[in-house]
């Protein structure tokens, strides 16, 4: 069985080291593809509207220490050409699951082996599921898992000669939405109680989250003003609830908690003492 962990990434030098050394060691291979400039959206800013900032820099210095981690670079126009391109390098090699890993995901590694062992157990599978801690302005507020109907697609069966009832389908595995493939087979969640994900796409400085939100595969559906009345009043106002930025109730409420239960690599974050990110 061998698994590739996946990133499609545009400016995440905040966390990409920490995401790419939380699971490097559980897979078969990192493939990084590195895009030259945010997903083109109507009306969105041109290449230079967001400066390139160090993930290439960072990626490409893992890489030369690692070469478990290969890196590519360049200029996909969707979210969903990007994660494609992975796939194709993914059916070249002859890996048997693609991993979509975002670069603000972590992994603990007791949670990784649970995982993995999940796909062994389940080889009809097609398609895994895996529920997510979202942390929310530092590493002490969190939307918890169970709080969020949100359970991403995580990890895809890849198949270059796709059959379903014994009749051949058309191609090989691909994506066919942001975050969705053709592989046939039932999907399947990992109980949460045996593995979670950690995402810290809300646990960012005050410049990086106004460039995520602008460059988000879905900015055009953040709801006017979120940034003034929800991310820049909430540390005034910690109970506020409803808070995430496109469908308000997704995110009921965040919940204070000591950070001890994250992956081990994070621990060492500059982060992971501050009550607020600046």
């Amino acid at each position: 069985m061998k698994v590739a962990a996946v990133y499609c990434v545009f400016n995440e030098e905040e966390y990409i080291a920490y995401s790419i050394r939380s699971v490097r060691d559980a897979v078969d291979r990192v493939v990084v593809l590195i895009n030259e400039r945010p997903w083109a959206r109507p009306g969105a800013p041109g290449p230079n509207g967001y400066p390139a900032d160090r993930t290439e820099a960072i990626v490409r210095e893992l890489a030369a220490q690692d070469p478990k981690i290969v890196v590519m670079k360049g200029s996909w126009p969707t979210e969903v050409a990007h994660r494609q391109a992975g796939m194709e390098h993914c059916l070249a090699q002859g890996f048997d699951y693609y991993f979509l890993v975002d670069g603000d995901e972590v992994y603990r590694a007791d949670h990784l082996q649970a995982l993995l062992e999940e796909i062994r157990a389940h080889p009809e599978a097609g398609t895994f599921f895996v529920k997510c801690t979202i942390f929310w302005r530092s590493f002490h507020y969190r939307i918890p898992h169970h709080a969020m109907k949100w359970t991403p697609w995580r990890v895809f069966k890849i198949q270059r000669h796709r059959r379903l009832l014994g009749l051949p389908l058309l191609g090989a595995t691909r994506f066919i939405g942001d975050n969705k493939t053709n592989s046939p087979g039932p999907r399947r969640l990992v109980p949460p109680e045996r593995c979670v994900f950690y995402h810290f796409s809300y646990a960012r400085s005050e410049a990086k989250m106004r460039q995520k939100i602008a460059t988000f595969s879905v900015a055009d559906q953040v709801q006017r003003e979120w940034f003034r009345h929800v991310w820049s009043t909430w540390p005034h106002q910690r109970e506020m609830r409803n808070i995430h930025p496109m469908v308000p109730e997704e995110f009921p409420v965040a919940e204070r908690v000591e950070p001890r239960d994250v992956p081990e690599v994070m621990r060492t974050h500059p982060y992971y003492t501050l009550e607020i990110i600046p």
